[in-house]
Formats: C-alpha cells, structure tokens, sequence
C-alpha cells in the first residue's frame, strides 16, 4: 500500500497549482472516475462535484493569495493488496480483474476501500504536530474512488513502443485519490503536509503554535492498518521498501537482488 502526496506540476492535468481553487483538479478526478459517480467524505458516499468545489474553496480563511489551499493525496494498493482485499469481501480467490466480478460485489470491494481510506485520513490527521489530537473529523476532504489506469509517457511498454499513450492497464488497478483542505474544519488550524520539522514551534498572533508533519509516520501507518485490518501479510520488499529505504534505495536493491541472480 503506497500512499502519496502529488506535489503540483507546471502544465499538469489535474492539477498544476493549489494556490487558488480546486476546480481544475475536482472536475478532473470527475471525468476520471466517469461521470454518475459520486465523491464521499468521512460519513457520506454520494457528494456532488458542486458541494466539493464549494467546500474546499471557502474553507481557507487567513490563508494568503500565494499559500496552498488544498493538497491531493493516493491511496494506492498493489495488485496483490487488492486481491487479498477481494478476497477478504466476497470470498473470491485468485481475481485478477475486477470484471470478473459481478457488479454487487465490485461494488462491496468498493465500499470496504472506501472505509480503509477513512481510516488512512485519521491517520494523515493524526501525524500533525499539533497540541490537540487530530483526527479525520477535524479535516475537509473528499475522496474518489477509480477502478482503471491508463498508460502515460513515462511506462517503460510506451517507451518501448508495446502501449500506446492512454491504454488502459492491465490487471487490478482500484485506488483513490482525495483532495483536502489546509485549514481544518474550524479554519482555525492550517495543516500543511509540506511542514517536515516535527516539534516546531512558532508565534502566531502572539501565540506558541506547534507544527511539522511526518510524512513516513503517515505512510507507514498506512501501510500497517492494511494488513492489520484484512489480516495481510506483507511481502520482504513491500516491508523494507516502507521500514528501511527510500524509494532509490529499494529500486537500487531490487536491481542488485536481479542481477545477482543473473
């Protein structure tokens, strides 16, 4: 289970700036998902594209013109986290495509990855440095579950000339992807995931504020509550890659591990 901050990229589809408003990146993440399907939220599962652009753009009191107004987060499984995961919901062994289950049943895998990702965002709450404890109620944030991903330029099969730019990938690809204000609920608190310094304190308005955000406590707590919610069972690279290494590291060792086999 990888989850991830995606950082704004110049000329990005999505989302190429998150100093202004989300609209850009809601309608999308719309487009993506296709369209009759809905974001969910904390406690709802069918929040129209309007109510999102609506609550994520006027949550941003005391916020500058310049400052991030909101972030986008992945949540995203293996293929083989996601079969373990259908395994888990309908009893399904061995699926390697979810159309080959029938549409009640992706629509239970569906609702059970929604609750992971519940779960994640009290987790993503929980790793602000903050005097009070967070959790996933104190934020603003919708979510959008999509079953599909496409092939971009930078696959290996594109560069090789197998795929072509826009195919569909093959086998599981069920993720989600959540967009979330900086400023809690309140709009009281502003809660960067870019704040890196833990056990910070700064004066604001002539108060001792606590910040910093930890990103691998995020991550790696993740990562756990997958497998200790469906009783997963990690592989030796999915556990080092999360405990032990930067992503170089585990790609270097990867390719030292082939090559020593070689």
């Amino acid at each position: 289970m990888y989850s991830k901050l995606h950082r704004p990229k110049k000329n990005g589809l999505g989302m190429s700036d998150n100093s202004s408003s989300c609209v850009k990146l809601a309608h999308y993440l719309n487009k993506e998902s296709g369209s009759g399907k809905y974001f969910f939220s904390q406690y709802q599962d069918c929040v129209s594209l309007t109510e999102v652009i609506q609550k994520i753009d006027n949550n941003k009191k005391t916020l500058k013109n310049n400052q991030d107004k909101f972030y986008m987060l992945s949540y995203n499984p293996s293929q083989r986290e996601i079969s373990h995961l259908i395994r888990e919901v309908t009893g399904k062994d061995n699926v390697l495509a979810l159309s080959s289950l029938t549409d009640k049943e992706v629509e239970m895998v569906i609702a059970e990855f929604k609750n992971y990702v519940r779960d994640c965002m009290d987790i993503y709450a929980k790793n602000f440095n903050r005097d009070k404890n967070l959790s996933s109620e104190d934020l603003v944030w919708f979510g959008r579950v999509e079953t599909e991903r496409h092939h971009t330029y930078l696959d290996e099969e594109v560069k090789d000339g197998v795929k072509s730019r826009g195919d569909l990938k093959e086998g599981l690809q069920l993720h989600a992807h959540v967009v979330v204000s900086r400023m809690d609920v309140t709009q009281t608190m502003s809660l960067s995931p870019l704040a890196k310094s833990m056990g910070n304190v700064n004066i604001l308005n002539g108060k001792a504020v606590k910040n910093g955000f930890s990103m691998k406590g995020w991550q790696v707590g993740c990562f756990q509550h997958f497998s200790n919610k469906y009783g997963y069972i990690a592989t030796t690279d999915e556990r080092f890659y999360y405990y032990h290494s930067s992503y170089s590291s585990y790609k270097n060792r990867i390719q030292n591990k082939i090559i020593r086999e070689v």
